[in-house]
């Protein structure tokens, strides 16, 4: 019997259950809006997405229904206008790094966007990875740029919410 093969292979065991085990912590579906999500937000700014610097073909929409809309993430719902509005969430929560935000939006070189990192540090970003979340009823990507600050994309518009706390 080889001990030092048998050692290696039960080590490389144990790396692979806990390379497992991460990555289920990473990108694991859960009950709640979790990891700074859950509550109140309201939206409070809508801009034009970085990368339609250079891109006239490239028009912003924004959405009218999201001036100042509030939304609430729930155990059990999401309340808001339609795109967010959903009755049985399944949260998702990822870990991203700056290229990854946006759906890889800031990280386009063949338009001259070369640095994720300056991108994301302009809208607001400070640190890698970014806590972001899909709420399973849309496509709508959520990422915190701080504990009362989350951000969205759609339609080449970058929409900010601040939380919104409830006095006691």
């Amino acid at each position: 019997m080889n001990l030092r093969g048998n050692a290696a292979r039960a080590h490389a065991g144990r790396l692979r259950a806990l390379a497992a085990l991460l990555i289920l912590l990473t990108v694991a579906p859960s009950p709640f809006a979790q990891q700074g999500f859950a509550g109140d937000w309201q939206v409070v700014k809508a801009e034009n997405a970085p990368w339609l610097a250079g891109r006239p073909e490239l028009r912003p929409t924004a959405e009218p229904e999201f001036a100042h809309a509030r939304i609430s993430f729930r155990p059990d719902r999401v309340i808001g206008p339609a795109w967010f509005h959903c009755k049985k969430p399944k949260y998702e929560i990822m870990m991203l790094d700056f290229d990854g935000l946006f759906e890889g939006g800031l990280s386009d070189p063949e338009h001259g966007m070369n640095d994720p990192a300056k991108s994301a540090r302009r809208l607001g970003f400070k640190a890698e990875p970014v806590t972001s979340m899909l709420t399973g009823c849309s496509e709508l990507l959520f990422h915190l740029a701080d504990a009362d600050r989350a951000m969205f994309g759609l339609n080449n518009m970058i929409y900010t919410m601040t939380r919104q706390h409830v006095a006691k």
